[in-house]
């Protein structure tokens, strides 16, 4: 489940909410000790506060959720950098999302499109 850049980073984030059960699956299933199912990482993401995002592959395209403090969010990228999926939704529906998505795993959510609203901006938008 590693994810290679800020990979330390995640280790530290994920260690400093080692006090909720779903944050030791994930760290766990992280450094290759165990095991976290989609409830895990989703929960991760609300106990981190949203610090910890997710990032899965959708055939080309890379998908990527988040908390944001209030919401559950997804955005899918299709090369070259066209957003073909955005969505705000509850928890279920984004597990339903990501269910059968492929290389489901944590990564910061400073290494995702969210972190710059300038990059989300200025990506291609198709809507099928």
């Amino acid at each position: 489940m590693s994810t290679g850049s800020s990979d330390e980073d995640l280790r530290e984030t994920l260690l400093e909410h080692s006090d909720h059960r779903a944050v030791r699956n994930v760290f766990q299933a992280h450094v290759g000790g165990g095991e976290a199912d989609l409830t895990d990482l989703l929960e991760t993401m609300r106990a981190t506060d949203g610090v910890v995002a997710l990032v899965a592959q959708d055939g080309a395209a890379d998908v990527y959720a988040r908390w944001n403090g209030t919401r559950f969010e997804h955005l899918s990228v299709w090369p070259p950098w066209t957003i073909t999926n955005y969505d705000h939704t509850d928890r279920a529906d984004l597990e339903r999302f990501l269910d059968g998505k492929a290389n489901v795993r944590p990564t910061l959510h400073d290494a995702t499109p969210f972190a710059s609203p300038t990059t989300v901006g200025s990506l291609q938008r198709f809507w099928p």
